[in-house]
């Protein structure tokens, strides 16, 4: 069960606090069940529901301590310096955990990778509070080191099981929640007269879905449209359009 007590309102030194399963090594957590964190992750930030784009500073402020199954974690971020793994490659971020910093989580984005895009930014930064949320606290539970990389876009973008995995679906419900993008779509969609069609989906409850057949440039520039919503890449749309099931197969 996730749940959530917001700080009080200008109550900065009290950390936003959240409860995840105990043990997210052992079993797989459900689509669902990230999402939800997600959910109440993106309220304590307090993003605007006529604003659904997330910033950046406001994700970095709000959870530079958060306190999660009890514990109180600092997260100290770094985006002002290049980041490699140990065998020197540039990543684009990393989550780092070491005995030696009782209670820290230390969070790197390679600022040479993502000067000048902000969604990569963005992006990463989400991913790499997913690991902080999920698998920091096992760490600092047994006082081991933990890593977490993120290599490079594609692995931003990934799917299956583990915690990289777990990372990206946290992400993706972050920055771009299902009912959000389902609404935002549908409003689009209408704009440019798309048709609809009706399917299972993970979006807004008792709402079409976009329809196979509609011309690619339109949708093309629907789906850049949301990207500038949401302050993602296309590509991040595309994934998540995907993932909620609110586009028919074919739809590119």
């Amino acid at each position: 069960r996730l749940t959530h007590r917001p700080s009080p309102a200008g109550d900065r030194d009290r950390p936003s606090c959240y409860t995840t399963p105990r043990d997210t090594t052992r079993r797989h957590l459900d689509a669902a069940a990230i999402r939800r964190l997600a959910l109440l992750v993106r309220r304590q930030i307090g993003v605007p529901a006529d604003t659904p784009a997330i910033a950046l500073d406001d994700l970095i402020r709000e959870t530079a301590l958060v306190e999660i199954n009890g514990r109180q974690v600092a997260v100290v971020w770094d985006l002002a310096h290049p980041v490699h793994d140990e065998s020197g490659a540039p990543v684009f971020g990393l989550c780092d955990v070491d005995p030696d910093e009782p209670d820290c989580a230390l969070v790197s984005i390679n600022s040479a990778v993502t000067r000048g895009r902000a969604d990569l930014a963005l992006s990463t930064a989400a991913h790499e509070l997913g690991h902080v949320l999920f698998d920091v606290p096992q760490a600092l539970a047994c006082n081991s080191t933990y890593r977490g990389v993120a290599r490079d876009a594609a692995s931003l973008h990934r799917a299956g099981r583990g915690a990289e995995a777990r990372a990206n679906e946290f992400m993706g419900a972050l920055l771009v929640p299902p009912v959000a993008l389902h609404t935002r779509l549908l409003a689009h969609a209408r704009t440019e007269g798309l048709r609809l069609a009706r399917g299972p989906h993970q979006g807004r409850p008792g709402s079409p879905i976009l329809a196979a057949e509609n011309p690619a440039d339109v949708v093309s520039g629907v789906i850049a449209a949301l990207a500038g919503d949401f302050g993602v890449s296309e590509r991040f749309i595309a994934v998540r359009l995907a993932r909620y099931g609110l586009v028919q197969e074919g739809v590119r």
